[in-house]
Parts: structure tokens; C-alpha cells; sequence
């Protein structure tokens, strides 16, 4: 990776992610998530933006 790659990936807006579940369920997916971006070149000095919520009741019943 370049160094002006590395530069513009500074400026651009952040990568936004919602999790939204049981504890388990979430932490699986951020879990994946880490291993995905941990993986890719392009993601490096990248702005990730992560809001995490923990439900332990189904959406269902939140409706």
C-alpha cells in the first residue's frame, strides 16, 4: 500500500457497521468482522465505525 493510498483512506468517511443481538451472536459477527478486516490490504488505516448493541430478547418481542 502507498503511502497516498494510506492518505486518502484518512479522509474518507468511516466504514459504518450496526450489530444489533444476543451477546453471542454479536460478538460472533464482530468477531468475523476483525478477522475480514484483519485480511484485506485495502482496509488498512481505515476509519471503521462499529455501534454494538446487545439484546438478549428476539426482535420479535421488541415489536
Amino acid at each position: 500500500m502507498t503511502t497516498l493510498t494510506r492518505i486518502v483512506n484518512r479522509f474518507r468517511r468511516p466504514l459504518r457497521i450496526r450489530l444489533v443481538g444476543p451477546a453471542d451472536q454479536t460478538a460472533a459477527a464482530l468477531h468475523g468482522l476483525a478477522r475480514m478486516v484483519n485480511r484485506r490490504p485495502d482496509m488498512a488505516d481505515r476509519r471503521i465505525r462499529i455501534d454494538l448493541t446487545i439484546r438478549e430478547k428476539p426482535l420479535q418481542e421488541w415489536r
